[in-house]
């Protein structure tokens, strides 16, 4: 009886491509559509204070409420249940940010009974692996990644290992892991790119989703989300942020306006390339709406953004060497004693 029971349990567990292809799978099950998918790990990465907790919290608490969108984006929560492990925040402090997001929400305590808060880290994925057998979930939120990873962040192999568990929670159980992580010292100096976050490449390549939320430049009430990595996504949302409202309760609303990634540094490394681009691209002939086509954009309006804060900033900086220039000039003048 033994025997039989290490056969089976030695036994490779496999689906034929016959089964894969029978399923005429054509879209990505989401639980946020289009943009966080139903089962995986998946991160959200940033600088301190630009409101990446109060983005995860948000989230939860639509996902959990029965809310049918968040930021514009349909809801698909099919178990409207969540888990949120904070391991920078404790029960008082969360229990202010949850009363101060919901006086926008206006979600009833009640609807909000599914959304457990964990707080004690030890033997985290036992105790998840647990608590989701018992009753299921559409999203876990791990804030944050760098609190739970007691090793070194540039060790390629140690961080794999560690996040395939992860992997090997959210397929067993179904479910989104979405961690939150930490940019690298002035990386809001470059444009957001999935190579900001701190540590090693192995974190973004375990993730199928990456997300880097930062601050507007001139606006601080304006964030930008911006995916970075998406391997279930098309290539026109990976080069323009999604424009929120952070409002003074903490919560999020979409603006409606995409705006390019080159837009979102005060010095734009990558402006002139994709400035001379656009250029070489209407001396083709090509129309504005072809153009953003062609370079992966929402629409024009975000080349025409990159247009003129290209040329703004030319102007700014020919102004300024004609400045320097007038007071070289005086500087040479002789002076009578």
């Amino acid at each position: 009886m033994e025997e039989n029971n290490m056969e089976e349990l030695n036994k490779v567990q496999y689906v034929s491509g016959k089964e894969l292809l029978l399923r005429k799978m054509e879209d990505i099950p989401c639980v946020i559509n289009p943009l966080l998918q139903k089962v995986g790990l998946a991160c959200i990465a940033g600088s301190s204070d630009c409101g990446k907790s109060s983005f995860l919290r948000n989230l939860c608490m639509c996902i959990v409420s029965g809310k049918s969108g968040f930021i514009g984006f349909g809801i698909n929560g099919e178990r409207r249940k969540a888990i949120y492990v904070s391991t920078e925040d404790d029960e008082v402090a969360v229990g202010y940010l949850l009363n101060k997001q919901n006086k926008d929400l206006q979600i009833d305590a009640e609807e909000l009974k599914e959304l457990r808060f964990v707080f004690d880290t030890t033997n985290l994925i036992s105790n998840l692996d647990n608590m989701m057998s018992e009753n299921p979930v559409d999203v876990v939120c791990i804030d944050a990644l760098t609190d739970l990873y007691g090793k070194s962040m540039n060790e390629s192999n140690q961080v794999r290992v560690f996040l395939n568990e992860y992997s090997q929670l959210a397929q067993r159980h179904q479910c989104l892991i979405l961690f939150l992580h930490h940019c690298g010292k002035r990386t809001e100096e470059a444009a957001p790119n999935k190579n900001n976050l701190l540590g090693s490449q192995g974190i973004e390549a375990k993730m199928r989703l990456v997300m880097e939320l930062r601050t507007d430049i001139t606006n601080p009430t304006l964030k930008h989300l911006c995916v970075v990595k998406g391997n279930y996504l098309p290539s026109t949302s990976k080069h323009e942020s999604y424009q929120l409202r952070f409002t003074e309760n903490m919560t999020f609303e979409n603006t409606g306006e995409r705006i390019p990634f080159e837009s979102l540094v005060k010095q734009d490394d990558g402006g002139k390339q994709k400035y001379e681009q656009i250029k070489e691209l209407q001396k083709q002939g090509l129309s504005m709406e072809k153009i953003a086509e062609r370079m992966g954009y929402a629409s024009k309006s975000s080349v025409s953004r990159l247009v003129t804060k290209f040329e703004k900033n030319q102007s700014k900086e020919i102004s300024f060497e004609c400045d320097d220039e007038e007071s070289s000039e005086e500087n040479d003048e002789v002076v009578p004693f």
